[in-house]
Order: structure tokens, then C-alpha cells, then sequence
């Protein structure tokens, strides 16, 4: 594979990616790359991708184009789980990697574990997330351990 040199940006999701983030979910959900198995009209998408942005833990990755999204959920106070899609285009090109590595090292990020979970048949992404880092957890779950060190004065 020939080594893409062209500098990958991260931005934060605006209200303006609305569209660019509908259309790419539901490109994943017709190539059953997602657990939901159902598309999502842009009206509930919309409400949805709202409340989302306003938690800054929404990215788009962009050359002079938008490449694909990545987005973290907390699930609780030490971790959150994570959700990529990269466009067609761009697939296979190492953008999805790029934008998971400089994410998990951004400080909004990296104090957290992150969990990645995989359909057991999607074998791409099981290879995707292991060679980023992530290690295998239980049943359908990879865990990225977070780099925050802990307190040894605080009880578990």
C-alpha cells in the first residue's frame, strides 16, 4: 500500500456536518459495517447529531474534503465507547487509522479507556482496531487503556 503523505486535519462536528454525518451512518448501515441494521431519516438525525456536538467528543477528519467521522460516547466517568466511518473514497488509505490515533492522544480523549465494539463477523475492523492499540476485552468488546495514571490515594 502506498503511504499517504497528505496531512489529515481533525476538526470538531458543526451543525454545517449534519448531512456529511447522515449520509455517511447510513452508507455503513447498507454495507452492515454497524450493529444497527436500520438507516436513520435526517430529522432524527438531526436531534440526535444536536446533543452530540455540544459534548466536543465528535471529530471530522478532513483533507480538502471530508474524509469520515469519528465520535466517543461516554459510557461512564472512565470510559467511553467509539464509532468510526470513513467515505468510499477514502477507505483503506490509513485516514481511519490517523484520525483514531490522534484522537486517543488528544486530552479530551486520552483520559479516558475506550472501547471499541465489533460485529463478530466484521473481521476488517477487529484487524483495524488491534493494530491501533486496542486489546481484545470480552465478547465483541476492544479496550484502548487510558494513558491517565491513577491516584494510588484513591480507593477503587
Amino acid at each position: 500500500m502506498k503511504k499517504n503523505k497528505t496531512r489529515l486535519n481533525l476538526k470538531h462536528a458543526e451543525i454545517k456536518d449534519i448531512k456529511f454525518t447522515h449520509q455517511l451512518f447510513n452508507q455503513n448501515i447498507l454495507e452492515k459495517n454497524f450493529f444497527s441494521r436500520k438507516k436513520v431519516n435526517l430529522k432524527n438525525h438531526e436531534i440526535w447529531f444536536k446533543k452530540r456536538i455540544k459534548q466536543k467528543k465528535f471529530y471530522i477528519g478532513w483533507l480538502r474534503k471530508r474524509v469520515g467521522y469519528i465520535r466517543f460516547d461516554e459510557i461512564n466517568k472512565k470510559n467511553l465507547s467509539v464509532s468510526i466511518a470513513i467515505d468510499k473514497k477514502y477507505k483503506r488509505k490509513g485516514y481511519g487509522k490517523k484520525m483514531l490515533l490522534k484522537t486517543l492522544n488528544n486530552e479530551e480523549i486520552s483520559k479516558f479507556n475506550v472501547l471499541a465494539k465489533i460485529r463478530q463477523d466484521n473481521l476488517t475492523s477487529r484487524k483495524f482496531f488491534l493494530n491501533s492499540g486496542f486489546k481484545f476485552f470480552k465478547n465483541n468488546f476492544y479496550i484502548f487503556k487510558s494513558k491517565k495514571k491513577e491516584d494510588k490515594n484513591i480507593k477503587k
